[in-house]
This record gives structure tokens, sequence and C-alpha cells, in this order.
């Protein structure tokens, strides 16, 4: 069985004139990176983090590694999950080559969602810093552009920050 979670970056900066792949996160991302890295170690880190290299996706996923006490050494940016398709995020996915049993992919919509879709045949929306929870009945990650898994949970910022109340 293995664990993916899959994360779409947190919210970005839209104002200034930044290229998209440069934009940050703003004020609400940064607030909301904490939050979910915070839900997610609840549940246990993942072993391995694969991240899009887009400024925004880079400053969530170290932003997570920081809050779950890991080693930003352990983040790997792969170029080709910026804007990926589903096709391409499970291909990167598979090509991890680790044996880690849960692995965390930071990347963009409308590629994320329609991946966890496509997984899971569950039709989600995923705003800004959600996760998925996906099981998987796979040996190796490299089975992952073929599997379907089941959705454990999908959680957002909004759904974090009410249950603390």
């Amino acid at each position: 069985m293995k664990t993916l979670y899959a994360m779409r970056h947190a919210k970005s900066d839209w104002s200034g004139a930044l290229a998209d792949f440069d934009r940050p996160l703003n004020r609400r991302g940064e607030k909301d990176t904490p939050r979910m890295a915070r839900f997610l170690g609840a549940w246990g880190a993942p072993e391995m983090l694969l991240s899009s290299p887009a400024q925004r996706a880079r400053q969530t996923a170290l932003g997570l590694v920081a809050c779950l006490g890991g080693d930003e050494e352990t983040v790997r940016f792969e170029p080709r999950l910026y804007g990926a398709d589903p096709d391409t995020l499970g291909d990167v996915a598979a090509a991890a080559g680790a044996d880690s049993e849960s692995l965390l992919l930071v990347a963009h919509n409308p590629g994320m969602e329609d991946w966890v879709r496509q997984l899971s045949g569950a039709k989600v929306r995923m705003p800004t810093a959600a996760i998925a929870c996906i099981a998987l009945d796979i040996p190796t990650w490299e089975a992952l552009p073929e599997a379907t898994g089941q959705l454990h949970w999908l959680v957002t910022p909004k759904l974090v920050k009410a249950m603390k109340r």
C-alpha cells in the first residue's frame, strides 16, 4: 500500500507585474501553509516530497517541511510539475523511484484536480492549499501511472481552520 498526498500550492500574490512562475505566496498562503502542515503532521509526515519549482509551490513545500521538522534538502523540485497535466503528474511521481510508502506532491490546478479525479474517481474541487490523501494498492511508485486508488480524505484550509473552533 502506498499513500499519496496531492496538494495544490497555497494562495499566491497577484499584485505586481511578476511572471506567473515567479509569483510568491500572499499573506493568506503564508498562514495556510503551517496550518495544513500541522494537519498533515497528525497523519504522519510524508517520507518524500516533490514540488513544482514555481515560487508559490516552492514556498509551500519548504514551509511544510519547516513546520514538520524536516530537512529542506529532502524536497525535490521537478520542473515538469509546473503546469503539469494528470499524466505528467503521474509520470513524475512514478519516476521518483524511492522505496517510500508515502509521497507528497505539490503542484497546480487544473492538473491537480484532474489527477485526483483520475486516480480516485472522485470529482473534487481543490482550492489553494487543499490536500487530498489517496490510498493506492501498488507495490512500487513505478506502478502509479496505471493505478487507481481510494480517496481517503480531502481537506482545505477553511475546513482545518473551522476544526480549531
